[in-house]
Formats: structure tokens, sequence, C-alpha cells
């Protein structure tokens, strides 16, 4: 445990501690042992290991998580997988865009005039070799924390999830 101490710096309130003691009030380290920005930090590693995973091919990271659903769902449309994903639906439709430039997927109207998504036998061949290496580096992370820490960790951030979402429910 990392012991803290308060201090104000420009009248707001700032906790202190070793990687943040002496920074000042201005230079950007005061917030760096707060929550957010340790989740921060530790999403991008592991982000950074899940792109390095995919190097090699023509998915990203976002990309790979989109051709998922579309396999794992065919005619699902770019705002639900924006609504899952928690992304903007501009976002989704520009990776649906370049996913359909690959020759991964392709668009079908529906009813109602939905534009449903499905992903093509390349399509499918990407995306198993996408989650197959997206795996690999989880399973390297793993054994990076050791499967006890690893273990730990996803039930935290679980419980921690259900947690907020019900706080933020308001109840």
């Amino acid at each position: 445990m990392v012991e803290t101490r308060q201090e104000v710096w420009d009248g707001y309130p700032a906790r202190v501690d070793a990687t943040t003691a002496g920074a000042g009030p201005r230079s950007g380290a005061a917030l760096t042992g707060l929550l957010r920005g340790r989740l921060r930090e530790v999403s991008t590693l592991i982000e950074q290991r899940g792109e390095a995973a995919l190097a090699g091919t023509p998915l990203s990271l976002p990309l790979n998580h989109l051709l998922d659903a579309v396999v794992a769902e065919p005619g699902v449309t770019v705002t639900e997988i924006a609504r899952r994903l928690g992304k903007s639906q501009q976002a989704m439709s520009q990776a649906a865009d370049r996913l359909e430039r690959l020759g991964f997927i392709e668009r079908h109207v529906g009813a109602g005039r939905t534009v449903g998504l499905h992903a093509t036998d390349a399509g499918r061949t990407a995306s198993a070799d996408g989650v197959r290496r997206e795996l690999a580096a989880e399973d390297r992370t793993r054994a990076a924390l050791g499967p006890d820490r690893f273990d730990t960790l996803l039930a935290l951030l679980e419980s921690t999830r259900e947690a907020l979402l019900k706080d933020t429910a308001g109840g």
C-alpha cells in the first residue's frame, strides 16, 4: 500500500504519494496516483500487447473486436455494436467501412431498411486468426502477472464494474 498525504495545490486538495511528492501543482503528476490514471496506464499496456499480437495483419484491436461481433451475430447493425462496445456510431461506421474495403464484411439491407453486417469467408478466417492472436496475448499477460494475480484482477474489475453500475443506477 502506498502511503499518501493530503496537500492543497491552487486551492484544491491533492493526494500526494512517493510518485507525486515535490511535483507541484502544475506538473501534471498530482493525478497520476488516482485510480483513473492507474487504470489508463494498465489499459494502455494491455492494448499495446493486443496491437503487437495483431502486427502483420490488416486488423487493429477495434477492427478485430468489430469483426468478432459481426462473426458472432450476423446481421448486427453498426448502431448496436457501437452501443455494446461503448464507441461512437461514427467510429464504428468508419471501422465497418475499413472492414468492407478489406473484403471481411458485407452490408445487407434488412427489414425496415436497417443495414446488417455480415462476415465474408475471408472475414471469418481473419476473425479466427485475430481472436487466436488476442487470446495468445492475454495468455502472455496471465503468465507475466501469474495466474492467481491475473484471476484476482479480473474478479476485482468485474465486481468494481458491477458496483459502479449499481451506484450509477441509483441503488
